[in-house]
């Protein structure tokens, strides 16, 4: 993660110290491939969920699923059921499902139709925004995502890192093309 050294050390920080992040930066920073490679790195489950204005509380915390064949209600477990929680572009979504990620982040749990799920361990929410288009956004509650969240800015890189990273990119293109030539796939 070229030039977002402060990210990674703020991502690795939340993850150790049982805390969460918001990372706040314009498309193409890299958000979303920070979440996923320190996922993969530290070989932790990750999901992702897209906050949209239509997202309900019960699609990230999961809810109560009729079973016609045992005619029970059984419990569906939402996206919220991993170690590492990617809510992109969090401010995209009405505050009433920003809250159902409240309880999540401060217990560690669930409560569904009155019974408490322990979430796995460890768990954060890494939770995205674009701090520069707000239009058609939500604000996130301050108050409620700074108890539990830190805030860290990704800016994209100067030009001697971007050059750096793409000359980088190129060379390790160039390689893998070579390698699947000479291996003949």
């Amino acid at each position: 993660m070229v030039g977002q050294d402060a990210t990674v050390s703020g991502m690795l920080i939340a993850l150790l110290c049982g805390g969460h992040v918001l990372l706040e930066g314009v498309p193409g920073v890299a958000k979303t491939l920070l979440v996923r490679a320190l996922s993969a790195a530290l070989s932790l489950d990750t999901k992702r969920v897209q906050f949209t204005p239509d997202l309900m509380p019960g699609d990230v915390t999961g809810s109560l699923v009729y079973d016609s064949h045992t005619s029970e209600f059984t419990f569906r477990e939402g996206p919220v059921f991993t170690n590492i929680m990617l809510a992109d572009e969090i401010n995209r979504t009405p505050p009433k499902t920003q809250a159902s990620l409240l309880e999540a982040m401060e217990e560690r749990q669930v409560s569904v139709d009155g019974l408490s799920r322990p979430l796995p361990s460890p768990f954060i929410v890494a939770a995205t925004q674009n701090p520069v288009e707000y239009e058609g956004t939500y604000p996130c509650p301050r108050r409620n995502w700074t108890a539990s969240c830190s805030s860290s800015p990704c800016r994209c890189p100067d030009v001697p890192k971007r050059s750096k990273w793409s000359a980088g990119t190129r060379k390790d293109l160039i390689r893998a093309i070579c390698w699947l030539r000479e291996s003949g796939q």
